[in-house]
């Protein structure tokens, strides 16, 4: 009897110390393949998702779910992602083939997570590369349900051609409107460092000439400030501040440092240093936590 007890006890402690992680956990839909309970995906591509995931699960058996969620409930993107990917049992028991694309709305994070026997083609540096490419430039800009439809796209190309199972399914690499604003913004900021470094061989020993070259080494400034104020993104002004102290040391203390490290002295500017219930449902698969995380 006293056994008995234990065990019941014992089942309890370990009911109640998982019961906050399953009730965390968005359940699945009847559809299984397909959870938008941030509600941020279109009709059709939640059709789209389930059609063709079905048809790659009936081909190969590996299994691609795609689940949206408001928030995390406080728990981290990767339990999350973990937990969601063993309690769906994704992928085939044996084959662990598995793929989760999990998107927290609130956090603005996304997460890949990859079962053991899809690791070998989907290794947590090629996951994060996709997102990067595929989905990061649409959530960027709240485009949720493109970025989850070409993400989607592009991972089920790469399991699909790890079964040889023939797909016309392409996705297309884009760069957002703010990652080709910052590019030329680092472009600009490394140009800055140049021109910087030349005008610094032209100051003199006249203030005036010095004021000079500061003006004309700040005309690199004007544009980096115009595409800050267009982007919008606050963090990206503080790269006129860094831009004008360069040109501020280059124009007026430029030709002493120059020469300092031109004739070899210490310490030149330049010298070096020293619930489901419907028809789909998981393989019973599992994840032993790869993949990539992103956030955006």
């Amino acid at each position: 009897m006293r056994k008995v007890v234990s065990l019941l006890l014992a089942t309890l402690a370990i009911s109640w110390f998982f019961a906050p992680i399953a009730l965390a956990i968005v359940p699945q839909t009847d559809k299984f393949y397909i959870n938008d309970a941030a509600n941020v995906l279109s009709d059709e591509t939640e059709q789209y998702i389930f059609e063709n995931s079905v048809k790659l699960a009936g081909a190969t058996t590996a299994q691609i779910v795609v689940v949206t969620v408001p928030n995390l409930e406080g728990m981290s993107l990767e339990d999350y992602a973990t937990s969601l990917f063993r309690q769906y049992g994704i992928g085939d028991k044996e084959k662990n083939n598995g793929l989760l694309m999990l998107l927290a709305l609130e956090e603005r994070q996304s997460r890949i997570e990859v079962g053991y026997g899809l690791e070998g083609i989907l290794p947590d540096g090629k996951t994060g590369r996709i997102q990067d490419e595929y989905m990061i430039p649409y959530f960027k800009d709240n485009k949720f349900d493109d970025g989850m439809l070409n993400g989607y796209k592009a991972f089920y190309k790469e399991v699909a051609a790890e079964y040889n199972y023939d797909s016309d399914i392409e996705p297309t690499a884009i760069e957002s409107e703010s990652d080709r604003i910052e590019n030329i913004s680092i472009f600009l900021l490394l140009l800055n460092f140049f021109t910087s470094t030349v005008g610094a061989c032209f100051t003199g020993k006249g203030i005036a000439r010095k004021f000079v070259v500061f003006l004309v080494l700040e005309l690199l400034v004007i544009p980096v400030i115009w595409l800050g104020l267009s982007s919008g993104i606050t963090e990206w002004y503080v790269l006129p501040l860094i831009m004008t102290a360069i040109n501020f040391v280059a124009a007026f203390f430029g030709l002493s440092l120059t020469s300092a490290a031109s004739s070899g002295g210490r310490g030149g500017f330049f010298s070096g240093g020293g619930s489901s219930g419907g028809g789909y449902s998981g393989g019973g698969g599992s994840s032993g936590g790869g993949g990539s995380s992103r956030g955006f």
